[in-house]
């Protein structure tokens, strides 16, 4: 619940106007600063999923004590965002005026900036020329350079993030949110909280878990160089993981600076994007060119027009010339083959008539399914429904994946904040990784495995390949899903599979939009989506 129109704050310095928008942890209020007789804007500590308001609407209280030290840990994280910005003197960055707590949460207060974002502007009147794109772009890199000079990143540079203000049409850079500070000496990070990301403008290392942890201000550059993407286009720019292989798409007509700006920004490795906003800047404008290490050629980002994928060229081994023996050895070695012919005929025997009745026993665990299955169909047997993502040979047996998710976390803040290690390491069998959870005395501390469990004794948490599969099948459980009126596989699934660099805090996900595999905190709220045989 927000705050009220005509709330009161610091005892009658702000009053409350309205709300201008919600996030995860915060909500941003228009406001009036009343002695000042202007116009701010007040953002609020209030992570909505662990806060409550009060009966009074005004004091907030956490749902759970549980999450108390991690709610502590981001709270002093929004205390430090607002401090980061209010130490930064710059026209293009958003302003500080005031910081300070009250109703058991924290505050800061920034100037109102009437106007639109960038993002806004595109979706209203469609992509920017060059030249207005290029001046909006040209602020922001002079507000990065900035803030690199402080060690700061800002992790989030979009379009929704840069406000364009009407008196001036000067471009200003807001949402410290998920900004980094680092060490001068070291380069490394001083916080340990995690990184969001925002597809499209978030470079690959922003997905990996520690991707960040050092100074580095190639990846704001990868960021500026996607949302110029998005001004000159119109379109929104690819995800980072797709760059390698699809490569990226421009205009004909689009200028051979710019385009060569956005490509070498927007590349999959670090060291092949320009190194400062100054080496951007220089691209831009078609200065002298940079001296960067060149990367391999399959690493470099491809600048390509959409066509069809070629088929993989299938290379038949050429047979062995045989080695001729001797005369003499060839002469006298049939009862060689005849000794083969026996081994051969007794090793037979022995697979398939001795171990008969033990693969009769392993496939007689196996419901008898009454029809075949191919990949897509869907399973309706045995009390059991779902879409068909793996089969056998013989389409009598497979793999269904549910027809429902959920959204929950792979385990709970108490096992996050202990650093729990599981050993789940079967990438390939989730009901391994499933089993092995559901038989520990505090199963219910895994919410992802105990949903799937919780469908029936043969569901569970897929392990990293099983996903893989699903995301390789996706349009076709994709259709089924629709005709059964179930929600789409989108977006990002866990996986029951940890992460061995990082076991104690690190899960395997797979991005369903494009199959990208990566690890992530445990503790995040992820889709589940159940798997079980038949």
């Amino acid at each position: 619940m927000r705050l009220q129109p005509g709330t009161s704050l610091q005892g009658g310095r702000y009053r409350i106007i309205d709300v201008l928008g919600q996030g995860g942890f915060g909500i941003t209020y228009l406001a009036e600063q009343v002695m000042a007789e202007r116009k701010v804007c007040i953002k609020e500590f209030f992570p909505k999923e662990y806060y409550n308001r009060d009966a009074n609407l005004r004091s907030i209280s956490l749902g759970t004590q549980g999450s108390a030290k991690i709610m502590e840990r981001y709270k002093a994280k929004f205390v430090k965002e607002a401090k980061t910005i209010a130490h930064l003197d710059h026209p293009n960055i958003i302003h500080i005026l005031d910081v300070f707590e009250e109703n058991n949460t924290c505050y800061y207060v920034m100037e109102y900036i009437e106007g639109e974002s960038l993002s806004s502007i595109v979706k209203g009147s469609g992509a920017l020329s060059e030249d207005v794109a290029v001046g909006y772009i040209k602020q922001v890199a002079s507000a990065l350079e900035h803030i690199h000079e402080q060690q700061i990143m800002h992790l989030d540079v979009k379009p929704g993030n840069i406000m364009v203000r009407s008196k001036d049409d000067h471009a200003i850079l807001i949402d410290f949110g998920l900004s980094k500070h680092y060490d001068a000496t070291s380069g490394e990070a001083t916080s340990t909280t995690p990184v969001g990301v925002s597809h499209g403008y978030a470079p690959i290392e922003q997905y990996k878990q520690g991707g960040v942890n050092r100074f580095s201000p190639e990846t704001d550059i990868y960021s500026l160089g996607a949302t110029l993407y998005y001004l000159v286009t119109g379109n929104a720019p690819p995800q980072a993981a797709d760059i390698p292989e699809e490569g990226i798409v421009f205009p004909t007509d689009m200028s051979s600076n710019i385009r060569e700006t956005i490509a070498k920004s927007m590349s999959y490795l670090r060291k092949d994007r320009p190194h400062t906003i100054k080496d951007f800047l220089a691209l831009l404008d078609n200065e002298e060119p940079i001296v960067a290490v060149l990367a391999d050629e399959s690493e470099k980002t491809k600048i390509v027009t959409p066509q069809p994928k070629p088929q993989p060229r299938v290379e038949h081994p050429q047979p062995k010339t045989p080695i001729e023996p001797a005369p003499k050895q060839k002469r006298n070695s049939w009862w060689v083959w005849l000794l083969g012919l026996l081994l051969i005929g007794g090793g037979a025997w022995f697979i398939f008539g001795d171990n008969k009745e033990e693969k009769n026993t392993e496939n007689e665990a196996l419901p008898e399914i009454s029809t075949t299955y191919k990949i897509g169909d869907y399973y309706n047997e045995n009390d059991k429904q779902g879409v068909v993502f793996e089969v056998t040979a013989d389409g009598r047996h497979g793999k269904i994946v549910s027809l429902d998710k959920a959204e929950l976390g792979w385990c709970t803040d108490e096992q996050y904040e202990e650093g729990i290690k599981l050993g789940l390491t079967y990438e390939k069998d989730g009901k391994a990784n499933t089993d092995e959870v559901m038989e520990r005395g505090d199963s219910d501390q895994y919410p992802a495995f105990v949903w799937c469990r919780n469908k029936g004794a043969d569901w569970y948490l897929p392990a990293k390949n099983e996903l893989k599969a699903i995301y390789n099948n996706k349009s076709k459980i994709n259709s089924t899903l629709a005709e059964y009126n179930a929600e789409k596989i989108e977006g990002l699934y866990w996986s029951s599979t940890e992460n061995e660099d990082n076991p104690e805090f690190c899960a395997w996900l797979v991005y369903m939009f494009n199959g990208y595999t990566f690890n992530y905190n445990k503790y995040s709220c992820r889709y589940v989506r159940a798997v079980s045989d038949f």
